[in-house]
């Protein structure tokens, strides 16, 4: 039986409205900004109707001193890095989103932050950045223990994005969990095309990997091992307790990291991952999502049999994200491709357990859901959780309640993975 969470809202239907935005049409603030966050404000489907508290929050966030309308096109590569860039990870939003007020479990503690280069195996020169979060520990028995890693693999559509965009997760993940918290600041696109970014990810979990000693290495192989026995030393790491976080495409990454990573023979492999969390994946170009309906001989789950009523996801939104697969394999993509589109993927037994959270609101939700029954039914340990009333962006507002709660699911999720006890 699936691990199904549904998180209770207030919704829309409750009474509040935001005051007017002045919209010539005398629409209300809260239906403009449902429809610019492309939520249907009198959706048929109950799972669907505007979170209030979200919107509230929101809509306070529009009072800051941002051009929202500034916003480009999500292909426009330069244009969008320069307002994330500008607004999100380096201004007043960045600001705003420094802190998420959530129910403490442990004591706060202080997190060293710090960059490192991490160089590519692919013999051209290339190096990518590893952002460490390392809580400063205030007990001896703390300090004696190996700590598990989290690696954090942001979203962005494989063409933006940096790790500090989880930054207030990663801080409070790195003092709850007692965890180094590794965020991946991966090659991007189109600079870097497929699969750039996902063998950076390999090169990071390699970078945490414990190896196999007992085999007979000789030149590069042995440097590598050596470096990676350093590195569980200096950071005091476990490699042997690994979770690894994805949000939106970065969720993607993690979805293929993991389908690698079980292929691995058990002898060989450098690392053990606990859990792999996939927040609003995307796990499948449209075509190969098309595909894998058309084809399927599993179940429907019964999260799926929600959605079931919905009405189809808009041709615009499925264009773009065709586009947006073209920027990040470098050219027409082979939609089939399982490390492209994990949902295609013959899955490993040895895969590791997977928690899947998609939004209801999100037009990506039921390919993350058909990803999670896909692992199910391959003999997965599969959790999933559905947030109602809620768009794919639904961290963007920290302290929404219903953020804040699920940040601290993961935490729980986390801790759990890792056996990790509360203090």
């Amino acid at each position: 039986m699936a691990d199904i969470a549904l998180e209770k809202v207030n919704s829309v239907d409750g009474g509040f409205e935001t005051p007017s935005v002045g919209e010539p049409d005398g629409s209300s603030g809260l239906e403009q900004l449902c429809k610019a966050l492309n939520m249907d404000p009198h959706p048929e489907n109950e799972l669907q109707v505007p979170d209030i508290n979200f919107l509230q929050v929101r809509y306070e966030m529009l009072k800051l001193p941002v051009d929202f309308t500034a916003v480009p096109s999500g292909t426009d590569v330069n244009a969008m890095r320069k307002w994330i860039n500008e607004c999100l990870l380096d201004g007043p939003l960045a600001k705003a989103r420094q802190t998420c007020d959530i129910k403490r479990r442990r004591s706060t503690l202080p997190v060293e932050v710090k960059n490192i280069s991490v160089s590519c195996s692919d013999g051209k020169g290339h190096h990518f950045t590893i952002r460490t979060y390392v809580p400063r520990l205030d007990e001896p028995q703390e300090e004696a223990r190996p700590m598990p890693v989290v690696m954090m693999l942001h979203g962005g559509g494989w063409i933006h994005g940096r790790p500090e965009g989880d930054e207030a997760f990663s801080i409070i993940f790195a003092s709850e969990l007692r965890a180094v918290i590794l965020g991946i600041d991966y090659r991007l696109a189109p600079e870097h095309p497929f699969p750039a970014a996902l063998n950076d990810c390999c090169e990071a979990l390699n970078w945490v990997g414990n190896p196999v000693l007992d085999r007979i290495c000789t030149g590069k192989q042995l440097i590598v091992l050596i470096q990676v026995v350093q590195n569980a030393a200096e950071y005091n790491i476990d490699p042997a307790r690994v979770v690894v976080w994805g949000g939106s495409a970065g969720a993607n990454l993690a979805a293929a990291l993991a389908i690698k990573q079980a292929k691995i023979p058990l002898q060989e492999s450098r690392s053990c991952l606990r859990l792999v969390s996939l927040a609003v994946p995307v796990t499948a170009h449209p075509q190969a999502q098309v595909t894998f309906a058309s084809n399927r001989n599993i179940a429907r789950s019964h999260s799926e049999e929600l959605f079931e009523n919905c009405p189809p996801v808009p041709d615009v939104f499925v264009k773009e994200l065709e586009k947006l697969y073209d920027v990040y394999t470098g050219g027409p993509t082979d939609p089939y491709n399982p490390l492209v589109s994990p949902l295609m993927a013959e899955v490993d037994s040895r895969h590791p357990p997977t928690h899947v959270t998609v939004a209801a609101c999100d037009y990506l939700n039921l390919q993350g859901l058909a990803y999670a029954q896909h692992l199910r039914s391959s003999g997965v340990e599969v959790s999933e959780e559905i947030l109602p009333g809620v768009p794919h962006g639904f961290t963007f507002p920290l302290n929404a309640d219903v953020s804040k709660r699920w940040l601290e699911r993961q935490i729980d999720a986390f801790a759990r993975a890792l056996a990790i006890e509360s203090s």
